[in-house]
């Protein structure tokens, strides 16, 4: 039998590993939700990193699913993001877990066109792109949707330390923005992709 297997990016600087309790956080959410129990305890202060990655920034990459499958470390260079396409994504999607299994992100990605990225929409309210929770600020605050496919660890403690909100929000919303940024573990709001909402297609 196969189990599911599930993923944890994490950004690490010059050695460092960073915000490792809120993927230890979010790890153990998945294994108690979807294995009922926590079929092994796992520490990234634990985890040994070979000298060629301990500078610089640097993306490490946990994969577990039962166990630790698989740790990956590789130089970490963002994405070029300057245009995103609006795509519909059905109502039955799910991606509230961070699952290794991409085929239904990847299939709405195809439908990019000649932009860079999509922002899905699921059942008429903003979500996430392909690979990030996104940001949108309009001069004085920055909101996020309140509907995201997964709430990412950025995205949690952000909204923990107040710096962003949260509210439901449309395409039709857009206009009231001045630019979006796509935020995840490897991406914050300030070392993050920002471009202006006129480059969001439909």
């Amino acid at each position: 039998m196969t189990h599911p297997l599930f993923i944890e990016s994490l950004r690490m600087e010059e050695g460092h590993l960073l915000h490792t309790s809120w993927h230890e956080r979010r790890m153990n959410a998945t294994l108690l939700t979807v294995f009922g129990r926590l079929p092994f305890d796992f520490r990234f202060a634990e985890l040994p990193i070979a000298e060629e990655f301990r500078h610089g920034v640097v993306k490490c990459r946990v994969v577990y699913g039962r166990r630790i499958e698989k740790v990956e470390f590789a130089p970490y260079t963002p994405k070029v993001i300057r245009s995103l396409r609006l795509v519909e994504a059905p109502d039955t999607l799910d991606y509230s877990l961070k699952s290794a299994d991409r085929q239904a992100l990847n299939a709405l990605r195809e439908q990019r066109g000649t932009c860079d990225d999509i922002l899905i929409v699921r059942g008429g309210l903003l979500t996430d792109t392909s690979y990030s929770n996104i940001v949108f600020d309009d001069g004085e605050r920055l909101v996020t949707p309140s509907t995201p496919l997964l709430d990412g660890t950025c995205r949690q403690r952000l909204l923990h330390e107040g710096r962003i909100t949260a509210r439901r929000l449309t395409p039709d919303d857009l206009p009231h923005f001045r630019r979006a940024i796509l935020i995840n573990a490897l991406l914050s709001p300030e070392a993050g992709i920002s471009l202006p909402v006129e480059c969001i297609c439909r």
